[in-house]
C-alpha cells in the first residue's frame, strides 16, 4: 500500500497509508489492532467497521479537501455517518480528532 503526505491548512499533519485500489478500499483496517498514522481512503464516500477489532475516529472530506464531517470513537461493527458530498475518508486511531483538535471546516491537502 502506498503512502500520502497530509497537511491541515498549510501545516504538515502526517504521512498516512493510502488506499486507492478496490482491494485496498475493501480491506481498509480489517484485522489491524491500530490505525497507525492513519488510513486515507481515496474516493470513498462511506465506511463501516464490520469485522474490525478497534474503535476509530473518522474524518470525511469533500472533493476539495474540506472537512465536512467528523465521527469520534466509531465502534466495531457499525456503519459510519453518510455525509453528503463526501469523496474521501480518513480513518484514525480513536481519540485523534480530539487530541489534534480536528474540526469541520478545516482545509486539508495531500500529495
Amino acid at each position: 500500500m502506498k503512502s500520502v503526505i497530509v497537511y491541515r491548512h498549510t501545516t504538515f499533519f502526517r504521512i498516512m497509508k493510502l488506499a486507492v485500489t478496490l482491494d485496498d478500499l475493501r480491506k481498509g483496517l480489517l484485522g489491524k489492532t491500530t490505525a497507525g498514522s492513519g488510513l486515507f481512503l481515496m474516493g470513498a464516500n462511506r465506511i463501516h467497521t464490520f469485522g474490525m477489532k478497534i474503535p476509530i475516529d473518522v474524518v470525511y472530506l469533500n472533493p476539495f479537501g474540506l472537512v465536512i464531517g467528523i465521527e469520534e470513537h466509531l465502534m466495531p461493527n457499525r456503519e459510519g455517518i453518510a455525509f453528503e458530498g463526501t469523496r474521501h475518508v480518513v480513518e484514525l486511531n480513536a481519540g485523534a480528532i480530539r487530541r489534534h483538535q480536528i474540526t469541520v471546516g478545516e482545509q486539508w491537502h495531500w500529495q
